[in-house]
């Protein structure tokens, strides 16, 4: 695909940013999930992940790698501690247990974020969320103005669909893996 045909609006990236804004951001800011500070570290991360994967420059790059090459636009002082945050993100997501960090939404607790407490991370997951929109806005802004970045993730989504579930009209109640018609990240080989 020639980069000067790429147009944001139109875009695969932009429909995977708007379910990273549906079904991250949003429940964050406007539901219960916020009050799980595992559940939000998990989504935040998980959205990192995606995003680190459509933005690096090198295709064949680790999660892990991307992960930590993504952390500098949550701020500066995310990089001073990619490693802890790298391990807890695992620890998160391959054991579901948090046994990386102290974790609070408390207001009070705000200013704590990211120090080292006995040895162990604090995460105030609000304060997270906040760096991750702030972010995420920014990424936003570079897809609509920067055609490279643009062309380098259109080119790692594709479209897909998925088939109607056998039991549809059954009274099996379930909840769907994502709409009908939606974009995915490209399986690498």
């Amino acid at each position: 695909m020639d980069s000067t045909q790429v147009n944001y609006e139109n875009s695969a990236t932009r429909e995977y940013l708007d379910v990273i804004r549906e079904h991250v951001i949003r429940p964050l800011e406007s539901t219960t999930v916020a009050e799980s500070c595992f559940a939000a570290a998990m989504l935040i991360f998980g959205a990192m992940d995606g995003l680190g994967r459509l933005i690096h420059p090198d295709d064949h790059a680790g999660a892990g790698v991307r992960f930590k090459a993504f952390l500098p636009r949550l701020g500066a002082h995310y990089q001073t501690c990619s490693s802890e945050l790298w391990k807890l993100r695992n620890s998160l997501s391959h054991s579901a247990m948090n046994v990386a960090c102290f974790m609070s939404k408390i207001e009070d607790a705000r200013g704590k974020h990211l120090e080292s407490v006995r040895g162990y991370l604090f995460i105030h997951t609000k304060r997270l969320l906040e760096d991750f929109k702030n972010a995420f806005h920014q990424l936003e802004q570079e897809m609509r103005t920067c055609t490279v970045l643009l062309q380098r993730a259109e080119s790692r989504l594709e479209r897909a669909d998925i088939a109607p579930a056998p039991w549809r009209y059954e009274t099996v109640y379930a909840t769907p893996p994502g709409p009908i018609s939606f974009v995915q990240e490209k399986k690498t080989t």
